[in-house]
């Protein structure tokens, strides 16, 4: 990344917002109906509400450290041993949900239109355009995402509103699901559909004050927590629980119910336009901060050098999982359960500590005088 580079408040929000709501495209509304059955939308608010609680803590550790990323906390409170390590976690995290999102897209793309075609051509067919993402570097990806996610947003809109014959809010009754403890206990580790705003604590550096990280903050949750909820809410007043909890690639099943006049009947075809460019970009987003954390890890000059051996690799490790069930198994049983503690548990230890260590300093300073 670029020493010079800056983003502006707009681009950070819609890069953070596509890859905290491309989950949407792959399975968050089924995940939702299945932990929290009628009341899925409930605990979307529920997580939503945590995450903002745990930003704004967040935010007033963070005030002193200005222009600096977690990578740089890390070096400046245990040195390069420390940096290593916290920047081993946030590569293993972007490699494996990297290459858990690139199966799940290519089972789906190989499902819906390319039922003839290999699984691993359909996997290298998108990698390539993921290596491109990040060869011209994060100020394009950002730049894209300003011009793409708002025609993305619509889009899922219009799928949204065109099955207005088919709600029936019923469907939200009873209004706990399966429990309140089962809501609010069992489904704090939820959080981790917030897990991507890890990539804010990386981009801090580039992020002109300590009020745009604020704003960018606060916007990209307030917006995601909208759009999860409201999705979540339709799938399951237009797919009743437990059915809800069977479908693959929820919204396109929605999408398929879609028949208004003759030209529309196959509507669902923009489904597959959203669903294709939000999980690419993501991809993208993601491919390159798995590549720019290595980087800055074990201080490298150049990225670019590690394009094409960071692609073979999860191009190697999407292909492990035996099938498409074998893939969301792993997703659900680690992601979900540990993504948080990464995202959200080592940035607040992380600033914690730096922020005891300040004070001792300035204490110590202020005694020496």
């Amino acid at each position: 990344m670029e020493s010079r580079l800056s983003f502006g408040r707009w681009e950070a929000i819609t890069l953070l917002l596509n890859t905290i709501c491309v989950q949407i495209f792959i399975d968050f509304p089924r995940v939702m109906a299945e932990e929290g059955a009628t009341a899925g939308w409930l605990l979307v608010l529920y997580n939503s509400a945590i995450v903002f609680f745990i930003f704004s803590f967040i935010l007033k550790l963070f005030l002193k450290f200005e222009g600096k990323d977690l990578l740089d906390i890390s070096e400046e409170i245990g040195g390069n041993v420390l940096r290593v390590i916290v920047g081993f976690f946030i590569i293993i995290y972007f490699a494996f949900i990297l290459s858990m999102v690139l199966r799940e897209f290519g089972e789906g793309m190989q499902v819906i239109a390319f039922p003839e075609s290999p699984l691993n051509f359909i996997i290298m067919l998108f990698l390539v355009g993921i290596i491109a993402g990040a060869y011209f570097g994060l100020e394009s990806i950002a730049r894209f995402h300003v011009l793409a996610v708002p025609i993305i947003i619509i889009g899922l809109l219009i799928i949204l509103l065109s099955v207005t014959q088919y709600y029936n809010f019923s469907n939200l009754f009873p209004v706990m699901g399966t429990g309140s403890y089962n809501i609010f206990i069992n489904g704090f580790h939820r959080i981790s559909t917030f897990s991507a705003l890890i990539i804010l604590f990386i981009i801090t550096p580039f992020l002109k004050t300590h009020k745009d990280l604020k704003a960018v903050g606060f916007t990209t949750i307030g917006m995601a927590a909208v759009l999860l909820t409201v999705t979540t809410i339709i799938y399951l007043v237009v797919i009743p629980y437990p059915v809800a909890v069977e479908s693959f690639i929820p919204i396109y099943q929605v999408a398929r119910l879609i028949d208004i006049p003759r030209i529309f009947e196959r509507i669902e075809s923009v489904f597959i336009v959203i669903w294709t460019g939000s999980i690419l970009l993501y991809l993208s987003v993601a491919f390159y901060f798995l590549v720019y954390t290595f980087q800055k890890t074990f201080k490298l000059t150049y990225y670019r050098p590690l394009i094409i051996p960071f692609a073979i690799l999860v191009f190697n490790f999407s292909l492990l999982p035996d099938n498409y069930l074998s893939t969301v198994h792993l997703e659900a049983k680690y992601f979900s359960n540990f993504a948080w503690i990464l995202a959200f548990g080592m940035t607040i230890i992380l600033l914690g500590v730096g922020n005891i260590m300040k004070n001792k300093r300035q204490k110590g300073t202020g005694e020496s005088d």
